[in-house]
């Protein structure tokens, strides 16, 4: 039953997301506005929070943030439950094409100029407003994630 299951099902879940991306992605990279609705696991959070991630990524590397700079990205969600789980995945976006950074990865040291830090931002009622602010004031901020009330 679970290889019917897997054989069966498993591809129309794929394909499902390979859609969403495949047609999302390049409707974000255009800069473009999208309405995507789709059940949960099947890629919404990548299809928006990769482009603004590459979209912020692309803006330090031209011209890094300053103090009190930013976002280049927003991202409004209904709860302050899943705007918390959207800051943690933009968040590992933001690490993991930092960690992929030449000058961090590059065995010979060959230097490629100095590996940019991408700030993400949770703003959600009920955390300390003053830290909130703080961390925009300290560094710059590039993508921020939070709820209409905090916003």
């Amino acid at each position: 039953m679970t290889l019917w299951i897997a054989q069966n099902f498993v591809p129309l879940m794929f394909l499902a997301l390979l859609v969403l991306l495949l047609t999302g992605i390049p409707v974000a990279l255009a800069g473009r506005d999208m309405v995507g609705i789709a059940f949960t696991g099947s890629g919404k959070t990548l299809t928006f929070g990769l482009p603004l991630v590459m979209a912020a990524w692309e803006e330090e590397l031209r011209m890094p943030l300053q103090a009190g700079e930013g976002p280049i990205g927003l991202v409004l969600a209904p709860s302050r439950e899943l705007a918390r789980q959207t800051y943690e995945v933009v968040t590992e976006f933001c690490n993991a094409l930092v960690k992929s950074h030449p000058d961090n990865n590059d065995r010979n040291h060959h230097h490629h100029g100095p590996s940019p830090q991408l700030h993400t931002l949770l703003l959600v009622g009920g955390e300390s407003l003053r830290d909130q602010v703080g961390a925009v004031q300290e560094h710059g901020v590039h993508c921020v994630v939070a709820t209409p009330g905090r916003l």
